[in-house]
């Protein structure tokens, strides 16, 4: 936002010619770089304008790269100078001009570091060397109690010391693949000396019609007595007088007889106004900011079944329908700018989804995400990354993850679409049902301790970081609040209901399985041939089905689903197509009847909407963003 200069640092190359053959996981990234590497050039090659990645077996090594470019005279002349980053894989060490100005720890934070004059010259190299993650917490884990990271199939569980998505150390539906570097391009941003560098609209209250908001502006001014201008629609200008320098401000604003923001398919949809300003004098300075009125609550009250789950958007019970989102192994820039491909936005769009799932193995996906969801009426539950493990929750993980948690709580405040925070991904069910103090051999005092500082960790120092955002959202400390083991667990709070495959059950039985809400559920199936031969390298009379199913249950599972549905399940081919017709079967069968409860449910989210590897998995849509089942 504001008038700054933005140079976008493009062009790298390897310090040194490494001839490194990649080795491991077939799946997308990994085949374009296995590729790539049978040559330095096809190697150097592979690191594009845009982005470098490196694949798991070589994520092992340090690397050095490096970007040489030009300022000009008045880029140099700014008195605000930053580098900024964002999904900078993980740890790296970045010089400009040979002088070391900034150490890097976590992936999802931004890092602005402040640049002087001193050191920037007409002709400038950057210079970044990445250190292996595994081993950059090597000793810190060994020195740790074991931490339950059960997906990372290392003897000794790194993941939870690292702050990358989690899903990167393997998973059941995509292989392993560690990425190094960055998925947005690096920037050099000369700022003005008069700029808004955030604004945030916050809805505060509806009455009669009536909205009472927040507006949060950060930013900078040149005088003593700048005035900043600011309008929404036909209301009466707004002067906000403005101290010199750096200034950080909240309005309280009123719209009467406002237009509602509404989720896809309900009411008008979702209305989005535009907030225009700029400094008094100064029309260069003009900017757009939309924003959405809508208020969102999170209804957990004892009613005659058990505690309800449900959500309320402007005070009004909505039905949630929609998918859980698992992180594209991919850069975020050109066809991947808003993570998911356009395809795959285009799916939710078509299908009725009013409700998205970020899920916490994954990543934090970029603004321009979060800006089509308000565009298209899509909530956003957001979980904060962590998922399925234990976390070493002393005061060095705390310093790198505090700026993480206030990065992204006033990152994301401000838009319409989000609806919830979660603390993590089913850390609280792991704890308490999932055997980890026998599988881990930890004594009584150990597990008190770990629960104590889970406990510490997502019910007081995320949520009282959140709080400072001012957005009012809903906390839930862990997703899901209940199991699916009994029958009492359905008739409370948000559920995982992994009955069918994890426990084996018939499908019919899933049908009688009603929670409050379901945030996961689901059924795998395979690709089509194609995706496998064309990531996979080899005809699809090479490929054994098994080799694909990453998953303790097998490739023995799901064919006993195929053969008591009647389906043919022998052959590669059978198997791919009876899968996803069993899948599009059980799918839309579990959504009519968590629809049809008479309002017992008042949600569901199924497991998953999008593919990473070429593998058997739970998305209804394969790598390409395609649907898996074609008529």
């Amino acid at each position: 936002m504001g008038n700054s200069d933005t140079l976008k640092l493009q062009n790298w190359q390897f310090v040194n010619d490494t001839n490194i053959h990649f080795k491991g996981a077939a799946n997308l990234n990994s085949v374009i770089r296995e590729n790539a590497s049978k040559s330095n050039e096809s190697l150097r090659a592979r690191f594009s304008a845009q982005s470098m990645a490196f694949h798991d077996s070589v994520a092992s090594l340090e690397h050095e790269i490096l970007c040489s470019f030009n300022l000009n005279r008045h880029q140099l002349s700014s008195n605000n100078i930053e580098l900024q980053f964002e999904y900078l894989q993980t740890f790296a060490d970045v010089y400009l001009n040979d002088i070391l100005i900034q150490k890097t720890d976590n992936a999802f934070r931004k890092w602005i570091v402040p640049v002087s004059r001193k050191v920037l010259k007409r002709h400038n190299v950057m210079r970044i060397k990445f250190h292996p993650p595994r081993e950059t917490v090597e000793d810190q884990a060994k020195k740790h109690i074991k931490l339950p990271a059960d997906n990372q199939k290392d003897s000794l569980k790194t993941a939870p010391f690292i702050r990358q998505p989690q899903q990167e150390f393997g998973w059941d539906f995509c292989y392993p693949e560690i990425f190094t570097g960055f998925r947005i391009s690096p920037s050099l941003v000369f700022h003005s000396k008069n700029e808004i560098e955030s604004i945030r609209v916050i809805t505060q209250s509806l009455a009669y019609g009536n909205a009472q908001l927040k507006i949060h502006i950060r930013g900078s001014a040149a005088k003593k007595k700048n005035t900043l201008l600011l309008k929404v629609a036909e209301n009466q200008d707004l002067e906000l007088v403005l101290p010199r320098g750096d200034f950080d401000t909240i309005l309280d604003y009123r719209i009467s007889k406002a237009q509602f923001w509404w989720p896809n398919g309900s009411h008008e949809g979702p209305f989005l106004y535009t907030l225009k300003y700029h400094f008094k004098g100064d029309e260069t300075s003009a900017r757009n900011h939309k924003f959405g009125i809508r208020t969102v609550d999170l209804i957990q009250e004892k009613d005659s079944i058990g505690t309800s789950f449900y959500f309320k958007i402007n005070n009004e019970a909505i039905f949630m329908q929609g998918a859980n989102v698992v992180m594209p192994n991919e850069i975020f820039e050109g066809e991947r700018s808003r993570g998911l491909l356009e395809k795959e936005l285009n799916y939710v769009t078509s299908t009725g989804i009013n409700m998205l799932r970020i899920w916490g193995g994954g990543t934090y996906l970029p603004d321009s995400f979060y800006d089509w969801a308000d565009e298209n009426g899509i909530l956003i539950w957001q979980d904060f990354m962590f998922a399925c493990s234990y976390y070493p929750v002393k005061d060095e993980f705390l310093k790198i993850l505090e700026p993480e948690i206030s990065y992204q709580t006033e990152r994301l405040s401000g838009h319409a679409c989000l609806a919830l925070w979660c603390g993590n991904n089913e850390i609280d069910v792991g704890r308490k049902n999932w055997g980890w103090e026998k599988t881990y051999n930890y004594s009584i005092p150990k597990k008190s301790m770990l629960d104590s500082q889970y406990e510490f960790l997502f019910t007081r120092f995320i949520p009282e970081i959140e709080a400072k955002s001012g957005s009012g959202l809903p906390y839930l400390t862990s997703s899901p609040i209940s199991n699916w083991g009994k029958t009492s667990d359905f008739n409370s709070g948000d559920n995982h209901d992994w009955g069918v495959w994890h426990g084996e059950l018939p499908l019919e039985e899933a049908y009688n399985r009603i929670p409050r809400f379901s945030s996961e559920y689901g059924f795998p199936s395979f690709p089509s041939v194609d995706i496998l031969e064309k990531y996979l390298g080899r005809p699809y009379r090479f490929i054994n089905p098994s080799e694909l199913v990453l998953s303790y249950k097998g490739i023995g599972l799901l064919q006993r689903y195929l053969a008591q549905s009647m389906l043919p399940n022998q052959s590669l081919e059978d198997i791919i197509r009876s899968s996803q017709i069993l899948q599009a079967r059980h799918y839309q069968k579990m959504n009519q009847v968590l629809r049809d409860s008479n309002g017992k449910c008042m949600g569901t989210l199924f497991w998953q909407l999008n593919d990473v590897s070429p593998v058997m998995s739970w998305s209804v849509l394969d790598m390409e963003g395609n649907p898996k089942l074609k008529p």
